[in-house]
């Protein structure tokens, strides 16, 4: 038998080890959450009272129901579209407004050719408002908004929004119909914790504010001066992502918002005995602890389709009553009067889902 020589054993040994090695990281190698059609859909959800209706998905079986398994991710509402965009794909899909899509997508779509997408609407926010904490900021209910020395007193406060947000594109509009340039407002960016933190300290005078900070000003002594309803604006919120994970994702996706429906059905079918998993998921996440009178209050300032059908006559149809091309079209006005935009931005293609 020929003998084979030390140094080609120790070659030979040495390829196989590597060959093993090589072999072993490939399997454990982590794989991309968009590319991997049966690893759980990532979503990301900020603990507020409406969305918080998502957690019932598991308690009622939707993922068995749809077959699609979901990954509950919580984070700061200011967070979740950079998290979309991120090129960690942090997370798949997630909740986001229709205003701030149209605002702030162009900048982070024009780091790729992999745009984010506003696919879906799922709810109508118009209970936001801005609060203080301050005596002599006046409170603008309907007929004060007619009144242009009220709305210059009101403007000539500090004011604490969130740049290129809805509240912002608020204070412009009033600023314009009284014909006071937006660049004489005193306007800090913060965020909406941030903002309640600073109205209540005394360092802002008037701060927008969600309905969790909005129902914690409340108990803390604070007013609510302003809201979107009175000033005819609602936002809609809707799911959002990439186009390459919808175009991988598809089917899950659908299921994700059949799983809402599901959800939002549940829960307001019965607030008395629905809301145990939803107050227990915002007792432990959210800033307000609400109480169940509460969490019933917050509501009240929101509206939620209960169909897709329903969804596509209120919200997705060019005539319905929160239509997403007329908030769209305010929301253009904005960005064009304020050198933000120089044409319309188009509004979003909503995707189909079968009932």
């Amino acid at each position: 038998m020929k003998k084979i020589s030390t140094y080609k054993l120790i070659t030979v040994v040495l390829g196989i080890t590597l060959m093993v090695f090589l072999c072993a990281c490939s399997n454990h190698a982590p794989k991309t959450m968009s590319g991997d059609s049966n690893s759980p859909l990532r979503v990301a959800i900020s603990p507020y009272q409406d969305v918080a209706m998502l957690v019932n998905e598991k308690s009622l079986g939707l993922e068995e129901k749809y077959r699609t398994k979901l990954d509950l991710v919580t984070m700061p509402w200011e967070d979740i579209l950079p998290a979309l965009a991120s090129a960690g794909q942090t997370v798949d899909v997630g909740f986001v407004g229709l205003s701030d899509y149209l605002i702030k997508t162009e900048n982070l779509n024009g780091l790729g050719d992999d745009p984010i997408l506003f696919i879906y609407p799922a709810y109508v926010f118009n209970g936001g408002g801005f609060i203080s904490f301050n005596p002599d900021v006046p409170n603008i209910d309907a007929e004060k908004l007619k009144d242009p020395a009220t709305i210059k007193k009101f403007l000539g406060f500090r004011i604490g929004v969130q740049k290129n947000s809805v509240p912002q594109m608020l204070f412009f509009m009033l600023a314009h119909k009284v014909g006071v340039k937006p660049s004489k407002l005193e306007i800090t960016d913060i965020t909406f914790n941030d903002g309640l933190l600073a109205a209540e300290n005394g360092n802002l005078d008037i701060t927008y504010a969600g309905l969790t900070q909005r129902t914690e000003a409340l108990k803390r002594h604070g007013r609510v001066v302003l809201t979107l309803e009175t000033a005819g604006i609602a936002d809609i919120t809707g799911f959002a992502c990439k186009a390459s994970v919808y175009k991988q994702r598809k089917k899950d996706i659908d299921s994700l918002i059949k799983m809402w429906f599901d959800c939002a059905n549940y829960v307001l079918s019965d607030l008395d005995h629905h809301t145990n998993v939803t107050l227990t998921y915002l007792k432990n996440n959210a800033s307000t602890k609400y109480t169940l009178k509460e969490y019933k209050n917050a509501l009240t300032q929101e509206y939620f389709p209960r169909s897709i059908n329903e969804a596509q006559k209120k919200l997705i149809s060019g005539t319905g009553e929160f239509s997403i091309k007329r908030m769209s079209d305010i929301t253009n006005q904005y960005l064009i009067d304020n050198g933000i935009a120089k044409s319309p931005r188009p509004a979003p293609k909503i995707i189909s889902v079968d009932q």
